[in-house]
C-alpha cells in the first residue's frame, strides 16, 4: 500500500473503519512518510473536535446505511444502476443533512492560515452486479457494413445511409446472456443497436411532404396525407470527447408506403474541424441505401468537432421521393438541457463503441456505468430497462476468443 496525503483510507484509519490488515499497512506507510504522519495527526485533531462539540446522540446511521458508505470506499468496481434509485430513496434526506454538516465543519477548520492541504473529495466507487438470468437467442445473419467517409476534412458534404434492413441484436444477446462472453468486435454494429430504439428528440424537426396540393393534420392517419417522412435532430455534448458535439438524427417513415430518402450533412467550413459518422464500418463501396420503409425508424449519430462552441455546425439537406424537404440548420446551444431520449442515445453510442473495441483510451466501464445511472428512473420503458440490464451483465464479462 502506498497511500498519499489525500487518500480516504487515512480518514478511515483514524475512524477505525479499516480491517486489521489495512490498518497495519497504513501505519507502516505512515512510519516511512512524514507527510502521512502530519495528515493523520490533522485528521485526528478534526475527529476529536467533532466528537467533542458536534456529537449527535440520537442520530446514527442504520446498519444498512453504514454498510453502503463502507462499500463506496472499497476498490473501484462497476456500480449496478437498475435498482440504484430504489436503494437510495429511504435514507437520502438524512444522509444529505449529515453530508452538509460534515462539509461545513471541514470548511471551518480548513480556512486560510492552515499549512496542510485539505482532504480531496472522492467520487463513490462502483460495485459489480450479480449475474442475471440468461436468455437464449438465435445467431443473427451477418450483413455487409456500408462504406462511408470518416469526414476528416470539411470540403465535401457527407452522404448518410438509410438502414436497409431491420436491426438485429440477437448475436450480441447470445454472446452476453448465453455464452457469457463479450461478442467479437466485428459483430458489433453501432447503427443496428441505435436503430433498435425509437427516439423523441428535443431539437429541430422537419417534415417532407409529397407533391399534392393539400394536407391537413386531421387526415394524417386516413391514408389521404401526403406526409412522406419526418427528420428529427438533437445535439448533446459527446460523452467520450466533451469538446465535440454528438448529433443524433432520427428519420421516420410514414405509416402507409415506402419512400426514397437522400440525406447529407453539410459541415460548416468555418467552424467544423472534423466529423465522423458512427458505425457503418468501411467494408465495401457503392451506392448507399436510401429506401425508408413504411412505419420504420432509422437513427444515426455524428460526432462533430467545432472550432468554436455554440456556433454554426452546418446543415442537414434531404429529399423524399426526389422532392426537396426543409433543410435543418445545426447550431448547438450550450445552455440547452438535453432530453432523456438524447441522453439515452448517447449512452447507446458510448456502450456500442466500447463493445466494438473502439475509443479504448476514452471509453471505459466506469464511464458507461455512470451514464447508465444518470438515465435510470422508475418510469423507464421496458425495452430500455432491459438494455440497461444487458449493459450491467456485459461490463464485467471476459472478451470472446
Amino acid at each position: 500500500m502506498h497511500p498519499h496525503p489525500e487518500d480516504p483510507r487515512l480518514t478511515a484509519h483514524v475512524l477505525g473503519e479499516l480491517s486489521a490488515e489495512e490498518a497495519v499497512a497504513v501505519e507502516q506507510a505512515a512510519a516511512a512518510d512524514p507527510a502521512l504522519q502530519t495528515e493523520l495527526a490533522e485528521i485526528s485533531k478534526i475527529q476529536r473536535t467533532l466528537s467533542t462539540h458536534l456529537v449527535l446522540t440520537s442520530e446514527k446511521l442504520l446498519p444498512e446505511q453504514r454498510e453502503y458508505v463502507l462499500e463506496q470506499t472499497r476498490p473501484s468496481r462497476i456500480q449496478p444502476f437498475i435498482s440504484l434509485r430504489e436503494r437510495l430513496l429511504p435514507w437520502i434526506i438524512p444522509a444529505a443533512a449529515a453530508a452538509v454538516l460534515t462539509l461545513a465543519t471541514f470548511i471551518l477548520f480548513r480556512m486560510p492560515g492552515e499549512t496542510q492541504p485539505a482532504l480531496a473529495k472522492h467520487a463513490p466507487t462502483a460495485v459489480i452486479p450479480p449475474p442475471l438470468t440468461q436468455t437464449a437467442c438465435a445467431e443473427p445473419e451477418r450483413r455487409t457494413s456500408i462504406a462511408t467517409p470518416r469526414g476528416d476534412t470539411t470540403s465535401q458534404p457527407l452522404s448518410l445511409p438509410i438502414q436497409a434492413d431491420q436491426p438485429r441484436l440477437a448475436g450480441i444477446l447470445k454472446s452476453i446472456r448465453t455464452d457469457r462472453t463479450l461478442p467479437p468486435h466485428p459483430s458489433v454494429h453501432l447503427e443496428e443497436i441505435l436503430s433498435s430504439f425509437s427516439f423523441k428528440l428535443g431539437g429541430t424537426t422537419a417534415i417532407a411532404r409529397g407533391p399534392a396540393a393539400t394536407w391537413h393534420p386531421d387526415t394524417r392517419e386516413t391514408g389521404m396525407t401526403h406526409h412522406l417522412a419526418t427528420l428529427a435532430t438533437e445535439m448533446i455534448p459527446c460523452p467520450w470527447k466533451p469538446s465535440s458535439i454528438l448529433l443524433i438524427i432520427s428519420l421516420r417513415g410514414n405509416l402507409h408506403q415506402d419512400c426514397e430518402v437522400k440525406l447529407a450533412y453539410h459541415p460548416s467550413s468555418q467552424n467544423v474541424t472534423h466529423y465522423r459518422l458512427l458505425g457503418f464500418s468501411n467494408c465495401s463501396s457503392g451506392k448507399l441505401p436510401s429506401k425508408l420503409a413504411a412505419n420504420s425508424v432509422t437513427t444515426l449519430a455524428l460526432e462533430i468537432q467545432p472550432a468554436t462552441p455554440g456556433a454554426d455546425l452546418g446543415s442537414l439537406a434531404w429529399s423524399a421521393d426526389d422532392a426537396t424537404a426543409p433543410e435543418i440548420r445545426l447550431t448547438h446551444l450550450r445552455d440547452a438541457a438535453p432530453s432523456d431520449d438524447a441522453r439515452f442515445a448517447a449512452l447507446v453510442c458510448t456502450y456500442s463503441q466500447w463493445l466494438a473495441g473502439e475509443q479504448g483510451g476514452s471509453i471505459h466501464p466506469e464511464m458507461i456505468s455512470a451514464l447508465a445511472r444518470e438515465i435510470t428512473t422508475s418510469t423507464l420503458p421496458a425495452d430500455r430497462v432491459d438494455f440497461l440490464r444487458l449493459i450491467e451483465e456485459s461490463l464485467h464479462l471476459p472478451a470472446s476468443r
